[in-house]
Protein backbone atom coordinates (compact mmCIF):
# COMPACT_ATOMS: atom_id res chain seq x y z
CA UNK A 1 0.00 0.00 0.00
CA UNK A 2 2.71 2.41 1.03
CA UNK A 3 3.98 1.64 -2.24
CA UNK A 4 0.74 2.26 -4.24
CA UNK A 5 0.76 6.02 -2.55
CA UNK A 6 4.34 6.81 -3.27
CA UNK A 7 3.69 5.67 -6.88
CA UNK A 8 0.43 8.17 -7.06
CA UNK A 9 2.48 10.86 -5.77
CA UNK A 10 4.67 10.78 -8.14
CA UNK A 11 2.13 10.87 -10.92
CA UNK A 12 0.72 13.77 -9.17
CA UNK A 13 3.88 15.54 -9.22
CA UNK A 14 4.64 14.30 -12.75
CA UNK A 15 0.93 15.57 -13.65
CA UNK A 16 1.79 18.86 -12.08
CA UNK A 17 5.06 19.19 -14.28
CA UNK A 18 3.51 18.04 -17.31
CA UNK A 19 0.36 20.21 -16.54
CA UNK A 20 2.95 23.28 -16.33
CA UNK A 21 4.62 22.53 -19.19
CA UNK A 22 2.02 22.26 -20.89
CA UNK A 23 0.24 25.75 -19.62
CA UNK A 24 3.63 27.27 -20.92
CA UNK A 25 3.21 25.57 -23.84
CA UNK A 26 -0.15 26.92 -24.24
CA UNK A 27 1.06 30.39 -23.11
CA UNK A 28 3.80 30.41 -25.81
CA UNK A 29 1.29 29.40 -29.06
CA UNK A 30 -1.41 32.32 -28.10
CA UNK A 31 1.80 35.10 -27.57
CA UNK A 32 2.64 33.62 -30.95
CA UNK A 33 -1.22 33.70 -32.52
CA UNK A 34 -1.55 37.09 -30.64
CA UNK A 35 1.74 38.47 -32.16
CA UNK A 36 0.80 37.19 -35.77
CA UNK A 37 -2.84 38.86 -35.68
CA UNK A 38 -1.70 42.20 -34.36
CA UNK A 39 1.01 41.93 -37.26
CA UNK A 40 -2.02 41.12 -39.72
CA UNK A 41 -3.49 43.66 -38.60
CA UNK A 42 -0.98 46.24 -39.04
CA UNK A 43 -0.37 45.04 -42.60
CA UNK A 44 -4.42 45.73 -43.01
CA UNK A 45 -3.96 49.26 -41.66
CA UNK A 46 -1.27 50.37 -43.86
CA UNK A 47 -2.97 48.98 -46.77
CA UNK A 48 -6.06 50.58 -45.66
CA UNK A 49 -4.46 53.91 -45.55
CA UNK A 50 -2.49 53.50 -49.19
CA UNK A 51 -5.89 53.07 -50.42
CA UNK A 52 -7.44 55.87 -48.38
CA UNK A 53 -4.85 58.62 -49.81
CA UNK A 54 -4.85 57.04 -53.33
CA UNK A 55 -8.56 57.41 -53.46
CA UNK A 56 -8.68 60.96 -51.83
CA UNK A 57 -5.29 61.61 -54.50
CA UNK A 58 -8.28 60.36 -57.47
CA UNK A 59 -10.80 62.33 -55.68
CA UNK A 60 -8.58 65.68 -55.77
CA UNK A 61 -7.76 64.98 -59.68
CA UNK A 62 -11.42 64.43 -60.07
CA UNK A 63 -12.49 67.67 -58.77
CA UNK A 64 -9.40 69.91 -60.62
CA UNK A 65 -10.39 68.42 -63.30
CA UNK A 66 -14.08 69.61 -63.36
CA UNK A 67 -12.56 72.89 -62.20
CA UNK A 68 -10.73 73.22 -64.84
CA UNK A 69 -13.54 72.20 -66.97
CA UNK A 70 -15.89 74.37 -65.61
CA UNK A 71 -13.44 77.71 -67.36
CA UNK A 72 -12.76 76.04 -70.01
CA UNK A 73 -16.36 76.05 -70.89
CA UNK A 74 -17.20 79.22 -69.80
CA UNK A 75 -14.52 80.47 -72.32
CA UNK A 76 -16.20 78.79 -74.77
CA UNK A 77 -19.67 79.70 -74.45
CA UNK A 78 -18.33 83.73 -74.12
CA UNK A 79 -16.10 82.99 -77.26
CA UNK A 80 -19.57 81.39 -78.54
CA UNK A 81 -17.62 78.06 -79.89
CA UNK A 82 -20.49 76.28 -77.56
CA UNK A 83 -23.99 76.63 -77.45
CA UNK A 84 -25.64 78.61 -74.20
CA UNK A 85 -28.07 75.21 -73.48
CA UNK A 86 -25.31 73.27 -74.28
CA UNK A 87 -22.84 75.04 -71.62
CA UNK A 88 -25.34 75.54 -69.43
CA UNK A 89 -26.55 71.94 -68.87
CA UNK A 90 -22.39 71.13 -68.38
CA UNK A 91 -21.85 74.01 -66.06
CA UNK A 92 -24.76 72.25 -63.83
CA UNK A 93 -23.71 69.61 -63.61
CA UNK A 94 -19.94 70.07 -62.81
CA UNK A 95 -20.67 72.39 -60.24
CA UNK A 96 -23.30 70.23 -59.09
CA UNK A 97 -19.90 68.39 -57.67
CA UNK A 98 -17.60 70.97 -56.84
CA UNK A 99 -19.83 74.18 -56.00
CA UNK A 100 -23.60 73.09 -55.67
CA UNK A 101 -24.25 76.30 -53.06
CA UNK A 102 -23.06 78.66 -56.16
CA UNK A 103 -25.93 77.86 -58.24
CA UNK A 104 -28.31 78.93 -55.47
CA UNK A 105 -27.28 82.77 -55.56
CA UNK A 106 -28.97 85.06 -57.75
CA UNK A 107 -26.22 85.50 -59.97
CA UNK A 108 -25.93 81.69 -60.76
CA UNK A 109 -29.66 80.53 -60.62
CA UNK A 110 -30.06 81.37 -64.51
CA UNK A 111 -27.68 77.87 -65.35
CA UNK A 112 -29.95 75.63 -63.39
CA UNK A 113 -32.89 77.41 -64.63
CA UNK A 114 -31.51 76.50 -68.40
CA UNK A 115 -30.78 73.27 -67.03
CA UNK A 116 -33.96 72.51 -65.79
CA UNK A 117 -35.84 74.06 -68.84
CA UNK A 118 -34.15 71.80 -71.32
CA UNK A 119 -33.63 68.47 -69.94
CA UNK A 120 -36.52 67.14 -71.47
CA UNK A 121 -34.84 67.22 -74.86
CA UNK A 122 -33.89 64.08 -76.31
CA UNK A 123 -29.98 64.20 -77.04
CA UNK A 124 -27.25 62.42 -79.39
CA UNK A 125 -29.36 59.30 -80.82
CA UNK A 126 -32.39 60.30 -79.44
CA UNK A 127 -31.84 63.41 -81.27
CA UNK A 128 -31.03 61.92 -84.10
CA UNK A 129 -33.96 59.81 -84.16
CA UNK A 130 -36.70 62.89 -84.15
CA UNK A 131 -38.31 63.88 -87.33
CA UNK A 132 -37.88 67.40 -88.61
CA UNK A 133 -40.79 68.91 -86.64
CA UNK A 134 -39.58 67.68 -83.46
CA UNK A 135 -36.06 69.03 -84.13
CA UNK A 136 -37.65 72.70 -85.18
CA UNK A 137 -39.78 72.84 -82.15
CA UNK A 138 -37.54 71.67 -79.53
CA UNK A 139 -34.86 74.12 -81.37
CA UNK A 140 -37.30 77.17 -81.15
CA UNK A 141 -38.22 76.81 -77.56
CA UNK A 142 -34.12 76.43 -76.99
CA UNK A 143 -33.11 79.32 -79.01
CA UNK A 144 -36.01 81.30 -77.47
CA UNK A 145 -34.63 80.42 -73.71
CA UNK A 146 -30.65 81.41 -74.66
CA UNK A 147 -32.36 84.79 -75.98
CA UNK A 148 -34.41 85.34 -73.11
CA UNK A 149 -31.78 84.25 -70.87
CA UNK A 150 -28.35 85.46 -72.57
CA UNK A 151 -27.35 88.99 -70.62
CA UNK A 152 -27.92 86.69 -67.35
CA UNK A 153 -26.00 84.00 -68.54
CA UNK A 154 -23.34 86.28 -69.87
CA UNK A 155 -23.31 87.82 -66.52
CA UNK A 156 -22.67 84.58 -64.40
CA UNK A 157 -20.03 83.00 -67.23
CA UNK A 158 -17.84 86.64 -66.26
CA UNK A 159 -18.53 85.62 -62.37
CA UNK A 160 -17.49 82.48 -63.03
CA UNK A 161 -14.47 83.25 -64.55
CA UNK A 162 -13.58 85.23 -61.40
CA UNK A 163 -14.45 82.99 -59.14
CA UNK A 164 -11.72 81.18 -56.54
CA UNK A 165 -12.97 77.51 -56.25
CA UNK A 166 -11.71 76.17 -53.15
CA UNK A 167 -8.81 73.73 -52.85
CA UNK A 168 -9.71 70.73 -52.81
CA UNK A 169 -10.03 69.32 -49.21
CA UNK A 170 -8.18 65.63 -48.04
CA UNK A 171 -10.55 63.89 -45.84
CA UNK A 172 -8.07 63.66 -43.24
Amino acid sequence: MLQYKLFHQGDKSMSSSTLILLLMLFCIVMVLVITNIVYRQNQLKRINQQRILAMQDMLEKQYNNRVESIDVITRAMLDKQCELTEGCIRLKQLLDYVGSDLLELDQFQVISLMYSETEHMPIKEQWKQLDKSAKRKFSKHRLALEEEHEEAIHAALLLLQQHEFLAYKNLN
